[in-house]
């Protein structure tokens, strides 16, 4: 029982100390990315990871970004607006005719008739993505990542990244990789079915905003999702098996967990680290020391409905027996077998 307790105590201190190595890890790849930056057009391009041939029409850089447009881009402009050329039609005044015929129009004003600019939040297009590139464009893969580096950085908000049935594969849980970063990205849209497997974490958000991950499996990473410093992110109908921790949100505010399945993850099916106001509902959650974790620093937060049973510790920790009136988190009808402080099962 010593040793459990110890390996409960872990899930903290695990999720704590890692926020650094994400950190770094992010940090230097979108500084990387901005630093490598300086070639050809301000339209970003595809890059086959086979050949490393550019195609204009993706919308996706390989780690990079020209001083233009992020001139642009700082300013709070979409990519494509950003890179589409503004058109205005100049009328010649000194045609009589032509002044007449506008006169006579009571339609006319000076409204501009071209077509709105793209946004990021556009249908994914098919793109041959490369390991390590920096995607400002929504994409659908076409085929499988074997990734020695990360896998894909988010370098635009409102991007969709559409796995596609497809595989995304790391070099390994001990190592700083992540399969998809997010750092200060909002609105951002991770939808399978597909697999992120073998990174340190399978999807790192840093500082996003309202961003969503759906039905995508994620297995043999050491964190499953990691959430940090993110606010409203929407975890919904995914698969977390055989990770260290499924979940875990360090200093987060306003995630939805829901639906998803937590089977199989070693120390931790969700873990919430000084992190408030997030919901955990209808979630299936087995197999790990602990259920759900919530350390002492994690308060107002809602567990309802969940089936969190045959965990090898205990199904639901409140900060290793918090009373609930001390940090505020609300449990109610949730399926467990066993709860430190007791009384947070339905029916137990």
């Amino acid at each position: 029982m010593a040793i459990q307790h110890k390996k409960i105590l872990s899930i903290a201190i695990l999720a704590s100390l890692l926020v650094f190595s994400f950190t770094v890890s992010s940090s230097t790849a979108i500084s990387f990315a901005q630093r490598d930056g300086s070639g050809g057009g301000n339209q970003a391009a595809a890059q086959n990871s086979q050949d490393g041939n550019n195609d204009s029409e993706t919308g996706i850089s390989q780690s990079s970004s020209s001083s233009q447009s992020s001139e642009c881009l700082s300013e709070g402009s979409t990519i494509a607006s950003c890179n589409n050329v503004s058109v205005q039609a100049n009328q010649n005044g000194n045609n009589e005719e032509e002044e007449a015929a506008a006169t006579d129009d009571t339609a006319v004003t000076p409204q501009s008739n071209s077509p709105p600019a793209a946004q990021a939040t556009a249908d994914p297009i098919n793109a041959s993505v490369s390991c390590g590139e920096v995607i400002k464009q929504s994409v659908k893969l076409t085929s499988n990542l074997d990734c020695k580096t990360d896998g894909i950085i988010i370098g635009a908000d409102g991007v969709t990244v559409d796995l596609n049935g497809y595989t995304i594969s790391g070099p390994g849980v001990s190592t700083s990789k992540v399969g998809l970063m997010l750092s200060d990205k909002d609105n951002v849209n991770i939808v399978g079915p597909g697999i992120i497997q073998n990174f340190q974490a399978g999807v790192l958000n840093t500082g996003g905003q309202d961003d969503k991950i759906s039905a995508v499996t994620f297995t043999q990473n050491q964190i499953g999702s990691f959430n940090t410093g993110s606010a409203n992110t929407a975890i919904e109908d995914n698969q977390f098996f055989s990770n260290n921790i499924g979940v875990a949100s360090h200093s987060s505010t306003g995630s939805k967990l829901t639906t998803n399945l937590f089977k199989s993850n070693d120390l931790a099916g969700v873990t919430f680290v000084n992190s408030a106001t997030n919901e955990v509902s209808f979630n299936t959650i087995q197999g790990s020391v602990s259920g759900l974790f919530f350390d002492g620093q994690s308060s107002g937060n809602t567990v309802n409905s969940n089936n969190i049973l045959d965990n090898r510790g205990v199904d639901i920790n409140n900060a290793n027996g918090l009373p609930l009136n001390v940090n505020n988190n609300l449990f109610n009808d949730n399926n467990c077998n066993t709860s430190i402080p007791v009384g947070l099962c339905l029916g137990k």
